[in-house]
């Protein structure tokens, strides 16, 4: 079992208006509107969104963008490492604005997922010979609010 007291909740640092085009320039992706749309809302919308979430959401206000450009933004915002995909369950990717090393936590009872901060991330060691590119732990269990309620 986990201690609850050793990990911490944390919010990614707000963005002001218009930084959201700055971070996509640093990472060499151009920011069009779709682009900077798609960004905005992740940054906005920590709960680890699908990309069928972002795009039902963006369809709302963007009539213009479609599920494919959705999909493809995501891939190239993964691609330079502006976000990152988090595959919490088999079947469904979600996705994450915050590409520091943190673990993710998924209520097995109201399906959220959040970010959980420790003081130090786990060092994973590899066999000589194999390259890591990224470390993902995922904990399922029950939320406080789901715990609360049981």
């Amino acid at each position: 079992m986990y201690d609850r007291r050793s990990v911490i909740m944390l919010q990614m640092p707000f963005l002001k208006p218009g930084d959201e085009k700055q971070v996509l320039l640093e990472h060499g992706v151009r920011p069009l509107n779709h682009r900077v749309a798609v960004y905005r809302y992740l940054v906005e919308h920590q709960n680890h969104p699908t990309a069928d979430d972002i795009y039902g959401d963006l369809k709302r206000h963007m009539s213009s963008i479609s599920r494919t450009t959705v999909y493809n933004v995501l891939n190239l915002l993964c691609d330079h490492n502006v976000v990152k995909r988090i595959a919490i369950e088999k079947n469904e990717m979600r996705y994450d604005a915050n590409t520091a090393n943190h673990i993710h936590f998924k209520c097995r009872d109201c399906g959220n997922v959040y970010d959980l901060h420790t003081n130090t991330f786990p060092q994973i060691a590899v066999p000589d010979g194999f390259c890591a590119e990224d470390v993902q732990i995922n904990i399922t269990g029950y939320c406080p609010a789901c715990e609360a309620t049981a």
